[in-house]
This record gives C-alpha cells, sequence and structure tokens, in this order.
C-alpha cells in the first residue's frame, strides 16, 4: 500500500474496519507468538502504508527487545534481536515532534510483559508530502490494541503449548507407571514404566478396560456412591502380568474434570506404585503369624479362630462343628531313636496325610509338637463325623518311608460334635476327654464324645 487514502471521515472508518479484519484474518493463522508479532509488523506496513514498523516486547530492566521488523530489510539486519532501554524508544519519539508520538497502553499481562506500546515515527519523506492525520494515527492505535489482544491469545497458546510438552515430557519419563482412562475406565495413554509393570506393550493396553487387566478378585472400592463412574483416591489392586507374575499396584487416581461446555469427556489421571515387594513381604508375615513353620499348616491362633466362626455360623442355623484332636502314637521313640531331623520329615508327613484325608472346606491344623487338630463344617450327622475320624486313622496307618526303610505309625483321635450352646473351649475340652479315651484303649484309633 503506498501511501494514505482520502482524508474524510467516512473513508477513514471504512478503511480503519476493513484493515482491522485484514489482520485480524492474518494472525488468526498463527497462534506463535513471534509470528504473531511478525504478523503486526506487517500488517502496519502493508495496511498502513508506512515505509518501516519495529515491534517491541518489554523485558526485565525497563529493556525492549525488538523481536519484529517489517518494510526496511535495512532495519531488519540492524535491529532485529537488539535491546535497548525504554528511555532511548521515549528519545527517539520524542525527536519526531510533532509527528512522532508514543502512546502507553495500559495493558497489563505479568511483570515481563508490563504494558503494550503504540508508537510511529512518520516517514522522512512521506509520499504526497504528507503526514498521518489523527485519525491515521487513531487506526494505529486500533491496531496496537488488537495486536495486545491477539499477542495476548497467542501467548496463552504457546504457555499452554508448552505445559503440554512438559506434561507429555514428566508423563513419558516418570519411573512410576501412568495413565490416562476415560470415565469407563478406558486406557487412551500409557507409559513405559505402566508398560514394564503391566508386561505389556501400548499396542496391547490401549482401549481396554482396567477390569480386563485385574484380577477377579481385586475391585477397588468406588468414590462416593457412584457405582458406575471410575474409582477414584487411592487403593491397592491386583494384576496378573502375561508370562503369571502377580504385579500389586498401590493406585492414585484423580479425575480430571471436562472442560467447561467442552463437551468433551473427562479423563481420569491413574499413577500406579509397585507394592509387590511389600505385599509379599506382608503375606509371609502374616502367614508366618498364623501358620506353624514346620508344616505350613494353620497354627493354634488360626485354628481357634476357624473354630470360633464355625460355631458362629453353625449357631445360626441347624449346622453343627466337628473338632478332632489327633494325637501320634509313640512319636516320641521314633524322635529319639532316628533323630530329630527324621521326626520333622514324619510330622511333615503325618500332616499332609491328615489334611487329605479330611474334607476340602475343613482346617488341619497343628498344635504343637505331634498333636494335630481338624476342625469340620459342617457335619450333618454323627455318621458322618464317624467316616471322617476313620479316614483319619487310615490316612496314619500306611508305612511311612524314610531313609529307604518303612516305619510304621498311628494315631489317636479323639472326636467331639458340637451342642447348640456349645463354645470353642467346651468342644475342644471334649474332643481332648475324648483323645485320652482313645489312647487308653491303646491307641491307633478313635472315640467319640458328644457333649450336651
Amino acid at each position: 500500500m503506498s501511501g494514505f487514502p482520502a482524508n474524510d471521515a467516512a473513508s477513514t472508518d471504512a478503511e480503519s474496519t476493513r484493515l482491522l479484519a485484514v489482520m485480524a484474518r492474518r494472525i488468526a493463522a498463527s497462534l506463535d507468538l513471534r509470528e504473531t508479532l511478525r504478523i503486526v509488523a506487517a500488517s502496519v506496513v502493508d495496511q498502513l502504508g508506512f515505509g518501516c514498523a519495529v515491534v517491541n516486547m518489554t523485558r526485565p530492566g525497563d529493556l525492549c527487545e525488538v523481536v519484529a521488523v517489517a518494510g526496511s530489510p535495512e532495519a531488519a539486519a540492524a535491529l532485529l534481536g537488539t535491546c535497548a532501554p525504554m528511555d532511548t524508544w521515549r528519545k527517539l519519539l520524542a525527536d519526531c515532534e510533532p509527528w512522532g508520538e508514543l502512546r502507553f497502553l495500559d495493558h497489563r499481562s505479568d511483570q515481563r510483559h508490563a504494558r503494550s506500546i503504540a508508537g510511529w515515527v512518520p516517514p522522512v519523506d512521506p509520499p504526497g508530502g504528507r503526514r498521518p492525520d489523527a485519525r491515521r494515527r487513531q487506526l494505529l492505535e486500533q491496531f496496537a490494541v488488537h495486536a495486545a489482544l491477539a499477542i495476548e491469545h497467542a501467548r496463552a497458546h504457546t504457555f499452554l503449548a508448552r505445559s503440554e510438552q512438559l506434561f507429555r515430557a514428566m508423563f513419558d519419563r516418570s519411573p512410576i507407571a501412568i495413565a490416562l482412562l476415560t470415565e469407563d475406565e478406558r486406557i487412551t495413554r500409557v507409559n513405559e514404566a505402566f508398560e514394564k509393570l503391566l508386561g505389556r506393550d501400548s499396542a496391547a493396553l490401549l482401549g481396554r478396560t482396567a477390569t480386563e487387566l485385574r484380577r477377579p478378585d481385586s475391585v477397588p472400592a468406588r468414590r462416593g456412591t457412584d457405582a458406575a463412574g471410575p474409582p477414584a483416591g487411592q487403593y491397592e489392586i491386583h494384576f496378573t502380568r502375561p508370562d503369571g507374575r502377580p504385579v500389586w499396584g498401590r493406585v492414585n487416581s484423580t479425575l480430571l474434570a471436562a472442560e467447561a461446555g467442552g463437551g468433551d469427556p473427562g479423563l481420569v489421571l491413574t499413577q500406579i506404585e509397585d507394592i509387590t515387594i511389600q505385599r509379599t513381604m506382608q503375606a509371609r508375615f502374616a502367614h508366618a503369624a498364623t501358620h506353624d513353620r514346620l508344616t505350613g499348616l494353620p497354627n493354634r491362633t488360626l485354628v481357634l479362630d476357624r473354630l470360633e466362626s464355625a460355631l458362629t455360623e453353625a449357631g445360626r442355623g441347624q449346622d453343627r462343628v466337628a473338632a478332632f484332636y489327633c494325637d501320634l502314637d509313640r512319636f516320641k521313640e521314633i524322635n529319639d531313636t532316628l533323630g530329630h531331623a527324621a521326626g520333622d520329615q514324619m510330622l511333615v508327613e503325618a500332616g499332609r496325610r491328615l489334611s487329605q484325608a479330611a474334607r476340602e472346606q475343613d482346617t488341619v491344623g497343628r498344635l504343637g509338637g505331634d498333636e494335630f487338630i481338624v476342625i469340620s463344617h459342617p457335619v450333618p450327622s454323627t455318621a458322618e463325623l464317624i467316616a471322617i475320624a476313620s479316614r483319619l486313622v487310615r490316612a496314619v496307618q500306611r508305612p511311612f518311608a524314610l531313609r529307604g526303610e518303612k516305619i510304621a505309625l498311628s494315631v489317636s483321635v479323639g472326636a467331639a460334635l458340637s451342642a447348640p450352646h456349645d463354645d470353642a473351649d467346651s468342644l475342644l475340652a471334649n474332643a481332648d476327654r475324648a483323645l485320652y479315651a482313645a489312647k487308653a484303649a491303646g491307641g491307633d484309633g478313635w472315640r467319640l464324645a458328644v457333649s450336651g
């Protein structure tokens, strides 16, 4: 554009609208901040007819950095990227009076970019010998206002883009397993740590739901009362890798709210800390606290707990509970002649045989020494109790193979069947009395005591 258009108000207003629309379209085509500033400078030259346009951005220390130059290659080569104090630009424009002016537009954003500045220096030899009139200067000021808004828009977009880049870098490089899920728990993005934790690559994970990956018996608590939504907050979950190795994870899930009015569904940011070692150690400690170290059978503590539970359940119905006290006959003689190591082997084998003779739902435990106990529930009749006691005796009667020899062993069993108001102590006391009766009869057999 050469020179200025006619100087009447109507044509200037129309031209103002047109030129601002042109600049707006050009700026809308780019969201990069530096490119937006270049377009602003080019629009001043192309649309308003100035010979050169310079755009500065304020920097700390009251400095101005030239970030865009249009209209003069020489000026661009000399100025682009340079920094000068604000006072230098003020003096430059003041020396051009009455044709040069400096206008401050209060468009504050942050401390690094305190305000947008509109200023101009008239051409040394304006076309037609005319200077920019008041309306033309007003139009330039409108350009500055629109440019300031465009700059803020581009700056915000740049900030969001950088934030997204930072998020992606943190997401991808985090040593903690991270995934993004939809509200119906479908996986949309995972990082490398997540792939390693579950033993699957992203191709095998994307699009699948968390329910498909966790064990059926591992169901996290739902947040609030929304049973349909994804679980949020912190909880533990049990996965199984394709190689069969179990993995325990401590999950932290955060529901990322959808953008208001955007129509996009929310996402769930899920972080999983591998706690498999901790859970394994906890399970070992718990097992050691409730199981016999030698045989691996439930110890007295666990047996009594299960007996109390069985009696409570039986009290709510018509079921009965049976207790079988089992004591190996003359085991001390075998232990003394063959040694404790051999005796331990026989205890382990005896516990295994008693477990096989009992029913699947029964509890077989070791109380200590050569004493074992079997808790059976439900036992519908005395006949069923007798059948179980007989199997226990026969299971131990088979010879034991030890050091290439056949060792004979037997067991005495005292059986007791619960009455409606029996507790654990009374039932075990009855079974203990029956055991002594079996021992007194010579062992290798069972005796029955019915309480009440």
